[in-house]
């Protein structure tokens, strides 16, 4: 080999020697950029190509009534999921026909995504099994919460529901969603080395479950409310109603119902319309129900008294160029006459002589106009207008209940003050103070006038009154009625459509309940007497029993006794001819005789014709005439 071909040679093996040497150096600097540089970011993604992980939502805390009894639950239920780029596409039809769903909407499900994907959410447990029993690989069954409402419609309005992802959307479910709501626990699955993932798995982190949440509410007078409001808008062939039922000395909500009802367990059946809590939401021209804080304010005003008497027109008056009607003409009639016989005139007059600032400063302070702040989304505050707004018109209409708008909710609160001798206790849904109110009461009357005013209301639910409809066997009851135009699409009263409303305390000795009792639109009768007070009756008669308030049944037949608030001084005649209305009750209540009165005017006749023979708690009948 002559020299020059031996330098060639060394120089090929020197380069091959240095490319050799170049390649041990860069297989050195990756390896230590692999095994140092990169080492904690290549450990983490070969874990997420090994460990795959997904949220799992808590379950709920329960709903529960003031005795315990569960309202609302979150009940294990299967769903089918898949790891999307694991399903082989030849079985996606075999898969939706196990699902029930058309193939189309799962191959869009699965197709060009990766990783966790829901295929059909909260299913029959008979489909989880179909699904599972095919053994498609990537598909898998996991278990999710979904929320049970036990009681079904008899609760909607109230509870509301709870969509598919854990979240409140209605009621209390919404309102207090917060509370209610778990922390979501994070679960890791392994897959093998072609990807697949394996049945077993660990939790990062569990899931906790939501706090329970107690309420007012007695779950066995909500289906009694329930059921009395569904048969009288049936009876009535009336549009709807609603139901508030209060417990007035410390405002708990009892029951609260709206009919007609939708069932949370399948919400997606209803209109968003029918979801609202309407008790809350809606609002009405009270009517009547309105006069007993327009008698209360101008007893306030120190103008009238119980015994104060007023002249009816005959049951026609104008105020201004506007004509106010009486249903049942009457003459001269007391303060409590104008409230048993529902004289709009005589409480217009009343409320024309004290003014409309005396008669908004009462209303405001019986919660009129202002939300409760009891919970509930969607309250509404009602309608009342500013006293500068007020013209004489208006401060006679408002007095009778129209130009004004309430609540449900507003209305027992307010009926729960007069029950409360004079003071104001702010309606309470939740039980232990998660977001409840501060009840401590404010004086809306002297307790002296709301005495005043139970006493008159209880008359008016006696024979003489358009309230004695609504009075159980072996209980005193103290409401009023209220009937009301309801205004139609151009701002005016429609002449065919009304509100038929009572509003009520039972028992008037020991308040235990408030009832409001309100039907949309009556076909069979307008008027609350007819129509919301039997509605009253019956919730009264099975609730007051079962809070272990009895029946006082005595031989008093069918009159019922009335109380007189004030003192009476002893009449010595023996004989109530030609007595006023307010003398003659004054002359029954120094005897302690139980009476009943027909017309207005002076006594024209009695029953019987020698009162001298009458003794304490016997009955005295008397006819008056003009």
């Amino acid at each position: 080999m002559s020299d020059k071909q031996q330098v060639f040679v060394r120089r090929r093996i020197e380069a091959v020697a240095g490319l050799l040497a170049l390649g041990l150096v860069m297989l050195l600097v990756r390896a230590v950029d692999l095994q140092w540089l990169q080492a904690d970011y290549l450990t983490s993604l070969a874990e997420k190509q090994r460990y795959r992980q997904f949220t799992a939502v808590a379950p709920r805390g329960p709903i529960l009534d003031s005795k315990g009894r569960t309202l609302a639950e979150s009940v294990e239920i299967p769903s089918i999921a898949a790891m999307a780029d694991e399903v082989p596409a030849g079985r996606v039809n075999e898969l939706a026909r196990a699902l029930g769903l058309p193939s189309e909407k799962v191959d869009r499900k699965l197709n060009k995504r990766h990783g966790f994907v829901w295929l059909a959410r909260q299913v029959p447990p008979s489909i989880a099994r179909k699904v599972m029993a095919l053994n498609i690989p990537g598909v898998r069954m996991e278990t999710e919460w979904r929320r049970y409402h036990p009681m079904g419609p008899e609760t909607g309005h109230l509870l509301g529901f709870v969509g598919i992802d854990g979240k409140g959307l209605e009621g209390v479910e919404r309102s207090w969603n917060a509370a209610l709501t778990g922390e979501a626990g994070i679960r890791q699955v392994r897959r093998d080395a072609r990807g697949h993932s394996l049945p077993d798995g660990v939790w990062l982190r569990e899931a906790t479950a939501g706090k329970s949440i107690k309420l007012t509410t007695d779950a066995s007078i909500q289906s009694i409310a329930y059921a009395a409001l569904a048969e009288g808008v049936r009876s009535q062939k009336a549009k709807g109603g609603s139901v508030v039922v209060m417990r007035p000395k410390d405002g708990a909500i009892l029951a609260m119902v709206n009919w007609p009802g939708y069932n949370p367990n399948n919400y997606r059946q209803y209109k968003p319309g029918q979801w609202r809590n309407r008790a809350v939401t809606d609002v009405f021209e009270p009517g009547s129900t309105m006069k007993p804080f327009s008698v209360a304010a101008a007893l306030a005003s120190g103008k009238w008294q119980p015994d104060s008497i007023v002249y009816c027109e005959k049951g026609a008056m104008q105020v201004a160029d506007y004509t106010i009607h009486d249903d049942h003409p009457e003459g001269w009639l007391d303060v409590t006459g104008i409230l048993v016989k529902s004289s709009n005139i005589g409480v217009a007059k009343m409320a024309l002589d004290i003014g409309a600032d005396p008669l908004h400063d009462m209303l405001t302070k019986a919660g009129f106009g202002q939300r409760s702040h009891m919970g509930l989304g969607g309250e509404s505050p009602g309608i009342v207008l500013s006293p500068d707004r007020w013209g004489p018109v208006e401060t006679a209409n408002i007095a009778f209940g129209q130009g004004i708008a309430v609540t449900p909710l507003q209305l027992a609160a307010a009926f729960s003050v007069l029950a409360n001798e004079g003071l104001y206790v702010a309606p309470m849904l939740v039980e232990g103070g998660i977001d409840a109110p501060q009840n401590a009461g404010r004086r809306v009357m002297d307790a002296s006038i709301a005495r005043q005013v139970m006493s008159m209301l209880e008359y008016a639910t006696s024979e003489d009154g358009t309230g004695s409809k609504a009075v159980p066997v072996g209980y005193r009851v103290a409401g009023k009625t209220g009937t009301a135009q309801k205004p139609d699409a151009r701002g005016r009263y429609s002449k065919g459509k009304y509100t038929a409303v009572f509003a009520g305390v039972a028992p008037v000795d020991d308040p235990q309940l408030v009832i409001v009792v309100v039907i949309d639109e009556p076909q069979k009768s307008m008027y609350g007497g007819q129509v919301a007070a039997p509605v009253f009756r019956h919730i009264a008669e099975s609730a007051l029993p079962y809070l272990g308030v009895p029946a006082q049944i005595t031989n008093q037949g069918q009159w019922q006794a009335m109380e007189i608030a004030t003192e009476a001084p002893v009449f010595a005649a023996d004989s109530t001819y030609g007595m006023s209305m307010r003398e003659v009750r004054r002359f029954a209540a120094s005897r302690g005789l139980r009476l009943h009165v027909r017309g207005s005017g002076w006594v024209t006749r009695q029953k019987p014709a020698n009162v001298a023979s009458l003794n304490s708690g016997e009955e005295l009948e008397v006819w008056l005439n003009e």
